[in-house]
């Protein structure tokens, strides 16, 4: 059975008066997923998110939310939504209790309904020790998490974060991590624009690349390696002799590498030429001190799909 998608957008155009930022775009999110878009600055990344949030209005084309459509039922697909931008807007002399209760009062949420959701989300996020101090206080790790309770007062079926991790520090950053993490197994789809390959390659499920306004590729990040690159096989030999007789003679391909006496190979699935390969490699296994396989990664897949 085909599940509808929490995000569907057909045709997305959206003109700033002679440039192009989203150019007959077409994308699918699923529910559930944890969906990462990536591409350089002036791909559209941001322009895409604000269009799905209701932020803005496309010159053409429709994004779907839960089924509603953004420009014609910006009501009924705002509901679904939490958005947490990538500055954030909190103010500096609220407390983090403050935000969130000016967040659900904003939302028309009742007094008792406003109570309970703020508790919850304090507690979910481990910011109960923090309730009472100014926001300005505050750790640029434990604002990105009131951001996301922000986000989530109204209990969205999809959260969006552009750029959700700028700024932190690495433990602060892998924290983050784990709560989206989190989040997202609890049935929460998440839309995610992001910069950063490693926190894409951490994170998501799934991969849109944007290049110029419209989606070059998009799938799982073991499939997009897949597609852009190759494992390779990296052997150290005890001699130059060793590596350059194993070059010069091979059959499948054997490479020289700038660091010492050392040979690549890029491995296919194919099975002969994987035979041949271990034939090869046979012949010179009194040799070998050090054997290495790497995967093709997400930056070979930026470089390939996301360039210009």
């Amino acid at each position: 059975m085909t599940t509808d998608p929490i995000v569907q957008a057909v045709e997305l155009t959206k003109v700033y008066e002679t440039r192009r930022a989203l150019d007959d775009l077409a994308l699918r999110v699923q529910p559930g997923s944890r969906f990462v878009v990536l591409g350089h600055n002036g791909a559209g990344k941001s322009t895409l998110l604000e269009i799905i949030a209701t932020l803005r209005v496309p010159t053409s084309g429709s994004v779907r939310v839960g089924g509603f459509d953004t420009v014609r039922q910006p009501r009924e697909a705002g509901r679904l939504i939490g958005l947490a931008p990538q500055s954030n807007a909190l103010d500096p002399l609220a407390t983090p209790t403050e935000v969130l209760d000016f967040q659900a009062v904003a939302l028309g949420l009742g007094r008792r309904q406003r109570t309970r959701r703020t508790r919850d989300l304090l507690d979910l996020f481990g910011l109960g020790e923090h309730r009472a101090s100014r926001v300005a206080t505050l750790s640029g790790g434990t604002c990105r998490k009131l951001d996301l309770a922000v986000a989530l007062v109204a209990e969205p079926t999809l959260v969006i974060l552009d750029e959700p991790t700028t700024g932190l520090d690495p433990l602060a950053r892998i924290d983050f991590w784990a709560e989206l993490t989190r989040l997202n197994s609890d049935g929460t789809t998440l839309l995610i624009s992001t910069q950063d390959l490693h926190e894409a390659d951490v994170l998501a499920t799934d991969i849109a690349v944007l290049r110029e306004g419209r989606v070059v590729a998009q799938g799982t990040p073991a499939a997009l390696k897949q597609r852009v690159g190759t494992r390779t096989l990296t052997l150290d030999l005890s001699t130059d002799a060793a590596s350059a007789a194993l070059v010069s003679s091979s059959r499948v391909g054997f490479l020289p590498d700038d660091h010492g006496n050392r040979v690549r190979l890029g491995i296919s699935d194919d099975p002969a030429a994987l035979r041949d390969a271990l034939t090869e490699i046979s012949g010179v296994a009194g040799e070998i001190t050090g054997l290495h396989l790497s995967e093709p990664s997400l930056d070979d897949v930026f470089v390939a799909l996301a360039a210009r």
